[in-house]
C-alpha cells in the first residue's frame, strides 16, 4: 500500500477535526490501549471471523502519521489526559441506556400530545374547514422554515461536543456549545428579518422558472399565500424558539442528560394542551393558537438557557474546536436531512402527478407512507441524538475497536426494538389500515408492501451508519449515498409508476431507501473491524415471523382481537426468542459494561461460547 503524503490539515478535517494528544498513542501495541471497554473482544479476532490485521492494514498510515507528528505530546501528561478522556468516553457510554428510555418515552408522549392537540383544533374548526386549513398552512411552512434554518447544527452538536468534552473537559464544550448557539442566534434573527420584511420577496425567483416545473410554481404561490402572511408573524416568533429548544436538545443529548429534555419537553407539551383548548374556547382562532404555540416554545428554550447556564457560562477552556469542520458537518447532514427528510416523498408526489395517477390513488399512497414510517419510528425515537452522541463518544482516542462494538450494539438494538412492531404491523396490515382509515380499503395492501422495505431499512440500520460515518469525519459519504438514493429513486419511479401507480411508487421508494442504506454500509465495510451481525438478524426475524404467524389463523376483526393477537404475539416472540437466542456472549459482556442489571435480564436470550461457534 502506497504510504499517503503527510498534510496534518486533512487529517484533522477527516477524522477528529483536531489533532489532540490522545490520538497521538501509538496503536500498534494492543498494551498501549488499556482504557477501552472491557467487553471489547480479544485482539485476536471478534465473533464473525474476522482478524484485526485484515482491517488494521488499511488505516497503519494514519496512526504512523499522527505518532510521528505528535511524538513530543508523549508521556506522563499525556497519559494522564487519555486515561481522562477515557474514562469520560466510559462515563458517557454507561448513560446511554437512561437516555435512550427517557427520550423515546419523550418521544411517545410527543406523538400522543399532538395527536390530541390535532382533536382539539379539528373540533375547534368542526364548523369551519377552512380555517383548520389556514392553520394547516401555517404549520406546514413553519416546519419547512425551521428545517432550512437548522443547518444540520444538530447532528454537528451530538457529533463534536462529546468528543471535545472527553478529551479536552467541560470548558471547551461550554466554548464549543456558546459558539453554536450564536451562530444559531444569528442564523434565527436572519431568518426572522426575511419573514417579516422580505417573504413575498423570495417567491420572485421561483416565479421566473419554467411552468412546467410545478414545485416551483407551488413554492411561489405558498410564499404569497396572503393567509401566511397574514400570521407570518407568530410564525416566526415560533422558528425563533424552536430553534433554540432544538438545539439545546441536541447539546442535552451530547452530554446524555435527556432528563432535561424529558422535564422541560413533557412539560410544555402538557402545558400547551389545556391552553390550546382555552385560546380556541375564547375565540382566539389561528392567530392566537400560533402565538400561544411561539409563547411555549420561547419559554421552553428559555427554560433550557437558565438550567443549563452554570454549564454555558464557564470559562478557562484550553481547547478550542475550530468551527470550519463542525459547519462542514453541519452543512453536509443538511444536505443529508434535505434528501432523507423532504425531496424522497415530494420527489414521489411530482413522479405521480407527471403520470397521471388519480389524486385518490396518491391518496393512499400518502397515508400508506405515514403510516409505514410511524410503524418504523414508533420505537426507536429515543435514538435521536443520543445514538450520535453515543458512538461520538466511543471514539474518543480515535479508538476504532469501540466504536465498532458500539456500532454493531445499536443496529442490533434497534432492530430488536423496531423489528417486532414493523412484522406484526406487516401481519395485519389491513386491519390495521381499516381500524384507522376506514373507507380506504386500498391502503391496506398499500402498507404491507411498504412495510417490507421499512423491515430492510431499519434492520440494515441506515440511521446508525449515517451517524458512524458523521463521527469519522466521512460526512461527504453520507451525502453521497443520499443523494444516489435519491437519483435511484427517481429512475425507478419512472419505470415502475406508469404501471403500478401508487404501488410503483412505494417499491421506487423502498428500494431507495435500500440502496442508500447499502451504500452507507459498504463504506463502513473497510473501515471498521466488526461486521454487521446478519446472522442475529436473520434469527430474530425469523422468530418473529413464526411468532405472527397465529395472526393469520385468529383473523382479528375489530380493535379487541387485534389487541389479543398483539398479546399472543409477544407471548410467542418471548417463547422463540429464548429458543434461538440471538445474543452472543459478547453482547453480554457490552451490556454488562454499560448496565450490568440489563444483562442479567437478557443473559437467557444468549448463546453460549460453544454454541456460537
Amino acid at each position: 500500500m502506497q504510504r499517503p503524503r503527510f498534510h496534518p490539515l486533512r487529517l484533522k478535517r477527516l477524522y477528529t477535526g483536531q489533532l489532540s494528544s490522545e490520538a497521538a498513542q501509538p496503536a500498534q501495541s494492543g498494551t498501549d490501549q488499556s482504557a477501552p471497554l472491557a467487553a471489547l473482544p480479544p485482539e485476536s479476532g471478534d465473533q464473525d471471523g474476522s482478524q484485526p490485521e485484515k482491517w488494521a492494514s488499511h488505516r497503519p498510515h494514519f496512526t504512523e502519521v499522527v505518532a510521528t507528528s505528535t511524538s513530543s505530546s508523549s508521556g506522563p501528561a499525556a497519559s494522564m489526559e487519555s486515561s481522562g478522556a477515557e474514562a469520560e468516553a466510559r462515563h458517557l457510554l454507561r448513560r446511554t441506556p437512561i437516555s435512550y428510555l427517557l427520550n423515546q418515552a419523550y418521544g411517545l408522549w410527543f406523538f400522543l400530545s399532538s395527536f390530541i392537540l390535532t382533536l382539539i383544533i379539528t373540533r375547534a374548526f368542526v364548523n369551519s374547514h377552512e380555517l383548520y386549513g389556514i392553520y394547516a398552512v401555517a404549520m406546514s411552512a413553519f416546519n419547512t422554515i425551521a428545517y432550512i434554518v437548522a443547518f444540520g447544527l444538530e447532528d454537528a452538536t451530538t457529533t463534536y461536543v462529546p468528543r471535545v468534552l472527553a478529551e479536552h473537559g467541560q470548558a471547551a464544550a461550554a466554548s464549543l456549545i456558546r459558539r453554536l448557539l450564536l451562530l444559531r442566534s444569528l442564523t434565527l434573527v436572519l431568518c426572522m428579518g426575511v419573514m417579516l420584511f422580505a417573504l413575498p420577496a423570495l417567491a420572485w425567483p421561483f416565479s421566473l422558472l419554467p411552468s412546467s416545473w410545478t414545485w416551483a410554481s407551488d413554492l411561489a404561490s405558498g410564499l404569497r399565500n396572503p393567509q401566511l402572511l397574514h400570521h407570518i408573524t407568530p410564525i416566526a416568533f415560533y422558528v425563533l424558539g424552536n430553534g433554540i429548544f432544538s438545539l439545546q436538545t441536541a447539546v442535552c443529548a451530547s452530554f446524555m442528560r435527556m432528563r432535561l429534555v424529558f422535564v422541560i419537553g413533557s412539560l410544555a407539551q402538557l402545558v400547551q394542551l389545556p391552553l390550546s383548548y382555552l385560546v380556541l374556547r375564547l375565540g382566539s382562532s389561528v392567530d392566537g393558537l400560533l402565538w400561544m404555540q411561539a409563547l411555549v416554545s420561547l419559554a421552553s428554550a428559555a427554560a433550557f438557557l437558565i438550567w443549563q447556564a452554570p454549564l454555558l457560562l464557564q470559562r478557562g477552556a484550553s481547547y478550542r474546536q475550530p468551527l470550519q469542520p463542525v459547519i462542514r458537518l453541519g452543512l453536509s447532514a443538511w444536505l443529508t436531512n434535505l434528501v432523507s427528510g423532504a425531496l424522497l416523498k415530494q420527489t414521489v408526489i411530482i413522479l405521480l402527478g407527471s403520470f397521471a395517477v388519480p389524486l385518490a390513488e396518491i391518496g393512499y399512497f400518502n397515508l400508506s407512507y405515514q403510516l409505514g414510517h410511524t410503524a418504523s419510528l414508533l420505537m426507536v425515537t429515543g435514538f435521536g441524538g443520543v445514538a450520535g452522541s453515543a458512538l461520538a463518544a466511543a471514539f474518543v482516542g480515535q479508538n476504532y475497536a469501540r466504536l465498532a462494538r458500539s456500532w454493531q450494539a445499536l443496529i442490533k438494538i434497534e432492530t430488536l426494538l423496531a423489528a417486532p412492531v414493523l412484522v406484526f404491523s406487516f401481519f395485519n396490515a389491513s386491519l390495521i389500515a381499516h381500524l384507522l382509515y376506514q373507507g380506504y380499503e386500498p391502503v391496506g395492501p398499500l402498507l404491507a408492501l411498504f412495510l417490507i422495505f421499512q423491515i430492510l431499512i431499519r434492520t440494515l440500520g441506515t440511521s446508525i451508519h449515517q451517524s458512524t460515518l458523521y463521527v469519522v469525519g466521512r460526512a461527504w459519504q453520507v451525502v453521497l449515498g443520499q443523494w444516489i438514493s435519491l437519483l435511484s429513486l427517481i429512475i425507478l419511479g419512472i419505470v415502475l409508476i406508469p404501471g403500478w401507480g401508487p404501488a410503483g411508487a412505494l417499491i421506487a421508494d423502498g428500494l431507495a431507501q435500500v440502496i442508500g442504506g447499502s451504500l452507507l454500509l459498504g463504506f463502513l465495510w473497510r473501515l471498521l473491524p466488526e461486521r454487521y451481525p446478519l446472522g442475529y438478524t436473520l434469527r430474530l426475524l425469523l422468530a418473529l415471523a413464526l411468532a405472527a404467524t397465529p395472526s393469520l389463523l385468529l383473523r382479528p376483526y375489530n380493535f379487541p382481537t387485534l389487541i389479543l393477537a398483539g398479546l399472543i404475539y409477544l407471548a410467542g416472540a418471548l417463547l422463540l426468542l429464548l429458543l434461538i437466542r440471538p445474543l452472543t456472549q459478547e453482547d453480554l459482556e457490552l451490556l454488562r459494561s454499560l448496565h450490568p442489571r440489563l444483562a442479567g435480564y437478557l443473559r437467557p436470550f444468549a448463546r453460549s461460547q460453544s454454541a456460537g461457534r
